[in-house]
């Protein structure tokens, strides 16, 4: 609870309006993608678009689970690495959150309280993403998620290149 709170009220700090250019001009794009609802394949199928695209990427994926394999652990988080009053534990997401990313993707429907303080202290110039009301604030395009989440996510390109 009181996490909850000091979270939400340092994510509101951190909103700002922001400019942003179209798909096409656009050379950096972050994927914040929770890993308990999107796979790899999901991942792997972004990233190859926007590559092709001539995009860099950058990843970082949330999950609940504290088992997180030691070779995933500079591109995953878990609640344990943000204290209660939002102090970031981890220099990979301090990272992260630091790029002024073009779009910044973001994938996740399960309005953990963690993730969406990343999204909204994320410095990206335009974040997009899955519809939810909790994120209706923090992002700048969002779709109305579908019954496969992969397709949601692959649907968000098609929408996200028409920017």
């Amino acid at each position: 609870m009181i996490k909850s709170i000091c979270l939400n009220q340092r994510a509101k700090l951190g909103k700002k309006v922001t400019k942003h250019c179209t798909y096409k001009e656009a050379r950096t794009i972050g994927i914040l993608y929770n890993m308990d609802e999107f796979d790899e394949e999901v991942l792997s199928k972004l990233i190859i678009i926007f590559q092709g695209d001539g995009k860099t990427i950058a990843k970082l994926g949330y999950t609940d689970r504290l088992d997180v394999p030691e070779k995933s652990k500079n591109f995953i988080f878990t609640k344990k690495d943000i204290s209660n009053i939002g102090v970031i534990k981890n220099d990979h997401i301090s990272f992260f959150i630091r790029q002024t990313f073009d779009f910044l993707i973001s994938l996740d429907s399960s309005q953990n309280i963690n993730y969406k303080y990343i999204l909204a202290i994320s410095k990206a110039s335009c974040k997009v993403g899955l519809e939810t009301e909790s994120y209706k604030d923090l992002l700048l395009m969002s779709i109305k998620q579908g019954k496969q989440k992969s397709e949601s996510a692959l649907s968000l390109v098609k929408y996200l290149k028409m920017i």
